[in-house]
């Protein structure tokens, strides 16, 4: 019917839109997903297409049971309100925080991997997680930076000494200058001890990448 009132050529045109549209369609579902790969940390366009190709060549229960997972991850784990960083637990505070409430050492760090790599040191020691760094070339502290949360818990827990514990890049470095001095106040009042890390770590390496021996090292000889 349809090739008698519009001819063969038109029915043609016809099914090769249809087609072109369902190849564009199919484009756009690899672009967009390549564009929320490459919002994650260190990820490039080259790395995020082989994400979404990888997904592809996936069969469908491992796709649902990484769906599942994702979901999980953000319904159950949450920020400790008390070191800040994310985790599991029943109670108020998470048991890393709960274990360690006793210490008198508060060790201030950028992120959750930072927390990682300290804790394979066997170090006694409490945790806060300052939530990043501040840039050398920022003129406002970043939203995510929680100093009026550190203070707050240096205030209420009046632990003998707080280190310093952030990367030996120019933005780890501007941070622990500006923590250092929000701090001094408090310190003095207080009678707290405030240090940084000692020798041992690389200049410009970020702590996260650096080894439990060497942190040991650093911890050891703080200052």
């Amino acid at each position: 019917m349809l090739e008698n009132i519009l001819g063969t050529r038109a029915v043609a045109l016809v099914s090769l839109c249809s087609e072109c549209y369902f190849v564009n369609s199919y484009m756009d579902l690899i672009y967009k997903l390549t564009k929320l790969f490459r919002t994650f940390p260190g990820i490039g366009e080259r790395q995020a297409k082989r994400f979404v190709y990888f997904l592809l060549e996936q069969d469908e229960n491992k796709i649902k049971e990484l769906t599942a997972a994702i979901i999980e991850l953000k319904n159950d784990v949450k920020q400790c309100p008390s070191c800040f960083r994310f985790a599991q637990f029943r109670n108020d505070i998470c048991d890393l925080c709960f274990d360690r409430k006793n210490s008198k050492i508060l060790i201030v760090l950028e992120k959750d991997n930072d927390l990682e790599v300290f804790r394979k040191t066997n170090f006694d020691s409490k945790f806060f997680v300052l939530g990043g760094n501040i840039p050398v070339l920022e003129k406002e502290i970043p939203k995510n930076i929680k100093t009026a949360e550190l203070l707050e818990r240096i205030k209420k827990e009046q632990p003998e000494e707080v280190v310093l514990a952030f990367s030996l890049t120019p933005d780890g470095e501007h941070t622990e200058n500006y923590v250092k001095k929000l701090l001094t106040g408090t310190a003095k009042e207080k009678n707290i001890k405030v240090s940084t890390l000692g020798r041992g770590l690389s200049t410009g390496i970020e702590l996260e990448y650096s080894d439990s021996d060497t942190l040991t090292n650093a911890l050891q000889n703080r200052r």
